[in-house]
């Protein structure tokens, strides 16, 4: 198992009380520097991004319909009295967080998930 030096080296540094130290000046940094390699590694804008998409029923609404099948846009709008530039708007967010895929065939386009078992991970749908 590979050591994750970033996170010792944080933990070590957040073992000693930030208010308690004489020279807060040399920890202060240490701890950002510290902190800011450890975060980077667990892409926080991408998670942010998925719960954002997440955050509206609308968009649930979608998600759960896609479980059946992919569907096309016509068959979204009519299942969720929905008109077509708002459904646009809540599908663009999902794309955005990698939820949701289209693929185009003809004049059509089609929508599905992009992995379901990430959606029943969080008890979603």
């Amino acid at each position: 198992m590979q050591r994750d030096v970033t996170k010792e080296k944080l933990s070590e540094l957040l073992e000693t009380p930030f208010c308690d130290v004489n020279n807060a000046e040399e920890h202060e940094p240490l701890l950002k520097r510290s902190t800011d390699d450890y975060f980077e590694k667990f892409d926080f804008e991408r998670k942010a991004r998925i719960f954002n998409a997440l955050a509206e029923k609308n968009r649930l609404k979608i998600l759960k319909l896609l479980t059946f099948r992919e569907m096309c846009v016509c068959e979204l709008t009519a299942a969720l009295d929905m008109t077509q530039p708002n459904l646009s708007y809540h599908i663009k967010k999902l794309e955005n967080a990698g939820l949701v895929k289209h693929s185009k065939r003809g004049k059509w386009v089609y929508y599905s998930l992009t992995d379901e078992k990430h959606l029943h991970r969080f008890e979603i749908i």
